[in-house]
């Protein structure tokens, strides 16, 4: 049973990585489409009023619709580290997409061993991993710029699940290295000697 477990090992490995880059897309999706990112509480008085501490909850998502056409005229010159976060994260959804199409390829259309297409799966996780860590920097630098005094704030579901999607993607990238190294068909060596 071990020994047929091994010698299917890299088809494994490739089906667990298109799970887990198809999992990582969804979590692409859900962080850009709504979950909140940022919970604000912003005062409405300077502290120690007299009147209390009467606070504000602000609650920041990725992309956000707005309904007036005059929305689109006004454009806030300081958000440009929120640009950079919006362009990383669509880049990472990119590279992701690409990274299943790669994986559905190699696993359904590809007859051959290919290492090339397993470093290019390696290539393309990585890069999305580091998209994700960058859009997730920027948008909690542009965060940091807008905050005042008083204000506080804690970290919504979407950051967590950014991180989630970024340690999805680099297992996702592991895994496909292994495939790239037989480190597979080593294992399938050394069961054989013992």
């Amino acid at each position: 049973m071990g020994w047929r477990l091994l010698h299917e090992a890299r088809k494994v490995s490739r089906r667990l990585s298109l799970v887990l880059s198809l999992a990582g897309l969804v979590i692409i999706g859900l962080i850009c489409l709504g979950q909140p990112w940022i919970h604000f509480r912003v005062p409405l008085a300077p502290a120690g009023d007299a009147a209390g501490s009467q606070t504000i909850p602000i609650n920041t998502i990725f992309f956000v619709r707005c309904s007036d056409i005059s929305c689109l005229h006004e454009y806030d010159q300081n958000a440009y580290l929120l640009d950079f976060a919006w362009a990383f994260l669509l880049f990472a959804s990119i590279a992701s997409f690409i990274l299943c199409i790669i994986l559905i390829n190699i696993i359904f259309f590809t007859s051959s061993n290919m290492p090339m297409l397993d470093f290019s799966n390696v290539i393309v996780s990585l890069l999305t991993g580091t998209s994700m860590i960058l859009g997730i920097l920027f948008y909690l630098m542009q965060a940091h710029e807008y905050l005042q005094e008083g204000m506080t704030y804690k970290l919504g579901c979407s950051f967590y699940l950014a991180w989630i999607g970024v340690f999805l993607f680099l297992m996702t990238g592991f895994f496909s290295y292994l495939n790239y190294m037989n480190f597979w068909s080593l294992l399938a060596i050394q069961a054989i000697w013992t």
